[in-house]
């Protein structure tokens, strides 16, 4: 059997390639995206690559839809190991929570629910809050699918779960959002 390698080949090299800095350091969002791409490829073949981490980090404000992403991609992977320069991201998260794009906005939820880290579950649950009336249906799924992993931190903090009792009544009401619940519990 034959396997033909395809044209994202090059992105399983040397995670010590010197080329992935300067490229996430571009001017350009096309070779921040390579240099993403090569880098989420690395973590998929088990290497460590959380060295980039302030590199990559710096991008999660891009306007770039898919530089965001892949950003997004790479920090739910090394937040709980990078903890305090994670929650330097955690801000544009918030900015992101109101961008025009609905996509953004959900983006932006599902990796601040992602992020398993204590000192931000206020926070998350402020977030599936103001998600849980956006006009978008999409951003309310991801609301109603962050409210859980909000759940599960706040019960490790042994807190009041008063605010995700309302998110669910709220939830209730949108029949969309009641089916997406209905097969989480």
């Amino acid at each position: 059997m034959v396997f033909q390698i395809g044209t994202d080949a090059h992105l399983y090299d040397d995670p010590d390639d010197i080329s992935i800095a300067p490229l996430l350091d571009s001017k350009f969002d096309s070779e921040k995206c390579e240099a993403l791409k090569r880098l989420l490829a690395l973590i998929a073949q088990g290497f460590d690559v959380s060295n980039y981490f302030p590199q990559v980090v710096k991008n999660v404000a891009s306007q770039s839809l898919e530089v965001k992403k892949l950003v997004y991609l790479y920090l739910l992977h090394y937040a709980e190991k990078r903890p305090n320069e994670a929650l330097l991201s955690i801000n544009c998260f918030q900015k992101d929570l109101g961008d025009p794009n609905p996509l953004v906005r959900a983006w932006a939820l599902r990796t601040m629910a992602g992020i398993r880290l204590h000192v931000i579950a206020p926070l998350v649950l402020v977030a599936v809050g103001k998600c849980a009336r956006d006009p978008s249906v999409y951003v309310r799924k991801c609301a109603a699918s962050a409210l859980p992993k909000v759940h599960d931190l706040r019960l490790e903090e042994h807190t009041s779960a008063i605010e995700e009792v309302h998110l669910i009544d709220l939830f209730l009401y949108d029949y969309f959002c009641f089916h997406v619940i209905h097969h989480l519990l």
